[in-house]
């Protein structure tokens, strides 16, 4: 390498510069380098040339004036350090600068972002990349990361509050600054834009709901479900067994067939498919298997439990497919809309849970048990000492919780078809349960369809 006879100064260089192009060596490899042109305009290059497995190398350190000599040997004694450890430094930096090139947008920040961090850390990372792709990516999906200001991460989050989604517009802010922070921490832009942001812009943080519904507002909803022809009875029979079952909404809608042994009356639920990342094995109550039993013939054979119901194969002149197998996590949303109910305040699908479990204290279910029902953990020591999965005494719960959902549906059947005969009772293991008086002539209907495959009608 080369050797320097006498430390340079920045006059000197200037000096340099005024003679046209040069190439001069300042010592340990650290090379001032400037083409007429460059020259000319009073700039020049920073070049630190080395060897490394018998091969020259070159790495530009950065551009003079606005790299000053310090830097410049500050930087180039950082990379020789490195050098001699056998890092070819020249190749981190065209590493870095693929990087760069791959993250063009905040599109690909955030793919890149989703991928390694969230993909396979996350335990739904589908929920966090439909955040970006609804709320985020619509709006500054196209704009190169550096471009992004405070002003467009507000756009962001105005958009989603006018949206009536607060709770939306608060992941969305979460999600970006871990997504910035990460694309200053690699360079691709020089700060976080959305760093000075509190909750309060995003809406804060929402109240926790109170909503339950009453016993006289479960039979209003009963007869809307059953008098909305557009409804779907695959909706309805969601809508009860997620009461029933006293499960989070997408356990249900993702569930498989063969977690399910309705001989013995049971569904495992795996801890990969729950919040609480516990497993628990819910009993299955009588009527919950009625209700079952009449999904699994709609389901036509299919995995799912709620299978999807339209066959995705190509959008936009693109062979696509569908984004989930089985039913997705708007569908019961949706469909709650097109009930006309305008006598009951206004509720969602997340209230069915809270609405079990209001349910569950009126029949006088031990509060343990039903926190359990619910897949609750126990707080504090209970939670460390008490391993009792209390799967009899959550039977008993569901039984008496689902008997009074089958009473309310069998009223809305009889005000539906009151010309009916009743049906005939049928002997149950457990307990005596009238035979859903729709279930066979749904079930005989859907069993007529010359091919399970093709969507199911919206009404049976």
């Amino acid at each position: 390498m080369d050797k320097q006879k006498r430390p340079l100064t920045d006059r000197e260089l200037r000096a340099l510069l005024a003679t046209g192009a040069t190439d001069r060596g300042i010592g340990e490899g650290l090379t001032f380098v400037a083409s007429a042109t460059a020259a000319l305009n009073g700039r020049a290059t920073w070049v630190l040339r080395f060897r490394l497995n018998n091969r020259a190398r070159e790495k530009v350190l950065g551009r003079y004036p606005e790299m000053s000599l310090k830097d410049a040997r500050e930087q180039a004694r950082r990379d020789r350090k490195q050098i001699e450890r056998g890092v070819d430094v020249a190749a981190v930096k065209q590493a870095v600068k693929a990087r760069l090139v791959e993250v063009a947008t905040v599109r690909g920040l955030g793919e890149r972002w989703h991928e390694r961090y969230i993909q396979n850390k996350h335990k739904h990372p589908d929920v966090v990349l439909r955040v970006l792709q609804k709320h985020v990516f619509p709006v500054i999906g196209s704009l190169a990361p550096k471009d992004v200001g405070p002003m467009h991460v507000e756009l962001v989050l105005n958009r989603a509050v006018a949206n009536n989604a607060p709770t939306m517009a608060t992941c969305a802010l979460r999600y970006m600054n871990r997504m910035f922070k990460m694309g200053v921490r690699n360079e691709w832009m020089d700060r976080n834009p959305a760093a000075d942001f509190e909750l309060e812009d995003a809406g804060g943080n929402r109240p926790a709901r109170e909503r339950a519904l009453s016993r006289a507002e479960l039979q209003q909803l009963a007869e809307a479900m059953r008098n909305t022809p557009n409804f779907g009875r695959e909706n309805e029979l969601s809508m009860w067994l997620l009461l029933a079952l006293c499960v989070r909404k997408m356990e249900l809608l993702s569930a498989r067939w063969d977690a399910f042994d309705l001989e013995a009356q049971t569904w495992t639920l795996q801890k990969s498919r729950t919040k609480t990342s516990s497993e628990i094995v819910i009993p299955l109550a009588d009527p919950v298997v009625e209700w079952l039993k009449e999904a699994r013939v709609l389901a036509c054979g299919r995995p799912y439990v709620f299978p999807a119901r339209r066959l995705v194969r190509s959008r936009l002149g693109q062979a696509t497919s569908n984004r989930f197998q089985h039913v997705g996590p708007d569908t019961l949303n949706v469909a709650l809309r097109r009930l006309d109910i305008p006598d009951i305040e206004h509720f969602t699908v997340h209230d069915m849970r809270r609405t079990a479990r209001t349910h569950l204290a009126r029949l006088g279910i031990d509060r343990f048990v039903a926190e359990r029902a619910l897949n609750h953990k126990l707080k504090g020591l209970e939670g460390v000492y008490d391993r009792h999965d209390y799967f009899d005494e959550r039977l008993t719960a569901l039984q008496a919780w689902s008997e009074l959902l089958w009473d309310l549906a069998s009223k809305a059947q009889a005000k539906d078809a009151p010309t009916q005969a009743p049906a005939a009772a049928v002997a149950k293991p457990r307990k005596r349960i009238v035979m859903s008086p729709w279930r066979e002539a749904d079930a005989a209907r859907a069993a007529r369809r010359s091919n399970c495959g093709q969507t199911p009608s919206p009404r049976l």
